[in-house]
């Protein structure tokens, strides 16, 4: 009987043993499993990357587009072009009230449609800081082209060129507008 306690108390110290040595082991194999191979790829992009900060956070807040401005002022002199080749274009410089209320309304369309395009590739590009402070102007732009508009028409208020005032300074503003961000916020 007393051998077989020895021998007992014998396999436990073995299984001690064993078990300190199975975890003194490389400190490679305590890591959670994926925390490895995380470090690993943390370490690669630090190799890799010889930014400086400075360059890090310029990439981040981005504040103009580049290779896209001149696209788009090629964009938006072609919208002019068709506009000019339009039927009641003569008609509108002449004069005629029906054919200026249908060619500015056209006009304004063609360039608030180039206005949400560039408005778009704007948002998706800009760094968020800078699409907020965009995104605030462009509220105030809007209410000042509404307003502007509405005084305009105002001025004519119950004749038939009522219309035409409002269209004329919704596509004037809008023009001017699409110009303007293309200019700021895109390079070539």
């Amino acid at each position: 009987m007393l051998t077989q306690k020895k021998v007992v108390i014998l396999l436990i110290i073995l299984s001690i043993f064993t078990l300190v040595a199975c975890t003194n082991g490389n400190e490679e194999n305590q890591r959670p499993v994926g925390v490895t191979e995380e470090n690993q790829l943390v370490e690669n992009n630090l190799d890799q990357d010889d930014t400086t900060d400075e360059e890090n956070y310029t990439a981040i807040n981005v504040t103009k587009i580049e290779g896209r401005r001149q696209e788009f002022l090629e964009k938006l002199d072609n919208i002019q072009k068709e506009l000019d080749a339009l039927p009641e274009k003569s008609d509108s410089d002449a004069g005629v009230t029906s054919a200026m209320r249908s060619y500015y309304g056209k006009s304004y369309d063609m360039y608030d449609e180039a206005l949400n395009e560039i408005y778009a590739i704007l948002k998706e590009e800009l760094s968020p800081e800078t699409m907020k402070n965009l995104q605030t102007e462009q509220i105030k732009w809007i209410k000042q082209k509404e307003d502007d508009a509405d005084k305009a028409a105002a001025e004519f208020q119950g004749g038939t060129f009522e219309f035409v005032a409002y269209n004329v300074v919704l596509y004037e503003s809008t023009k001017a507008r699409c110009y303007e961000l293309v200019n700021e916020y895109m390079t070539d």
